[in-house]
């Protein structure tokens, strides 16, 4: 039988370099620029395991092997946005054609965050359910297309497989469990790029009153980004198309199947999907 302990503990550590660049009212044009790099490190990312591993440990008699890549590490991040208000140069009737102009935008570049891959069965021995497997190859390596990124058969179950059996914890000799050499956090999901772009038209109508119009486009060159493969099942199945019996290792690939705007549930307008446009207009007064 097992017996299960709970022990709210870890050891975090975050360090970073903050920069930024600030152009104000430049011929009518602003801009900041905000990059970060950063590392944040733990041995647990979370108090309770909503996601596989994020607190448990593969081996819960060494908690301190756990030390590693933060679940929400991320190594670099650059934002840069820019509002740009084109001079007013017109005369009469023409300059509520010609004024009141303006162009912005936001780009957003960052660095994929961690995951490792997990099993879900007993290959380990120790009831938990979702060990980690050994790692034997390059799980990156000869893919490119989403429905293609992590190469299953890079990774094995941390057990001898009997070979004449279907391939579960069951067929496993049980004098082979082993905790699995795959570390915590030690893959990179995909990484993110963003492009938002708007025009702005103010039109004043009276003293007190303007017209803006607004065409807004989020993601504007209509970039894929996907989530991290943990979502949304909020667990990376090194089993998903199955473990070979007489190998012990998974089969095929684990493709990406959600953007971020929706990997947590949560559909969003931004954040990974297509491209969108819309066409507003706005009263101020």
């Amino acid at each position: 039988f097992y017996i299960n302990h709970l022990e709210t503990s870890a050891v975090s550590n975050y360090n970073s370099l903050q920069v930024s660049l600030r152009l104000r009212g430049f011929k009518g044009f602003d801009s900041t620029l905000n990059y970060t790099w950063s590392h944040s490190i733990d041995t647990a990312s979370d108090g309770q395991d909503y996601v596989t591993n994020a607190s448990q440990p593969d081996n819960s008699h060494r908690p301190d092997l756990e030390r590693a890549n933060s679940n929400f590490d991320v190594r670099q991040r650059l934002v840069w946005n820019f509002i740009y208000q084109f001079p007013n140069r017109g005369k009469g009737r023409m300059a509520k054609l010609t004024d009141g102009w303006q162009l912005n935008g936001v780009l957003t570049l960052q660095a994929g965050q961690p995951f490792h891959v997990v099993l879900f069965d007993d290959y380990n021995g120790t009831g938990e359910y979702f060990p980690r497997p050994d790692l034997i190859g390059d799980p990156f390596a000869g893919t490119s297309a989403p429905d293609q990124f992590l190469n299953l058969a890079a990774f094995r179950v941390p057990c001898t497989l009997d070979p004449n059996g279907d391939g579960s914890a069951a067929a496993c000799d049980p004098t082979t469990f082993h905790f699995g050499s795959l570390g915590r956090n030690a893959l990179r999901g995909p990484d993110f790029r963003n492009f938002d772009f708007s025009i702005f038209k103010n039109t004043a109508l009276t003293e007190k009153v303007t017209l803006q119009f607004r065409a807004e486009f989020y993601n504007l060159p209509n970039h894929p980004n996907f989530a991290n493969p943990y979502l949304p099942g909020f667990a990376a199945d090194a089993s998903w198309n199955g473990i070979d019996s007489v190998t012990g290792q998974g089969i095929d690939f684990l493709p990406l199947t959600v953007t971020g705007d929706v990997g947590i549930g949560n559909p969003f307008l931004g954040g990974g999907g297509p491209r969108n446009i819309q066409f507003a207009l706005k009263l101020i007064f």
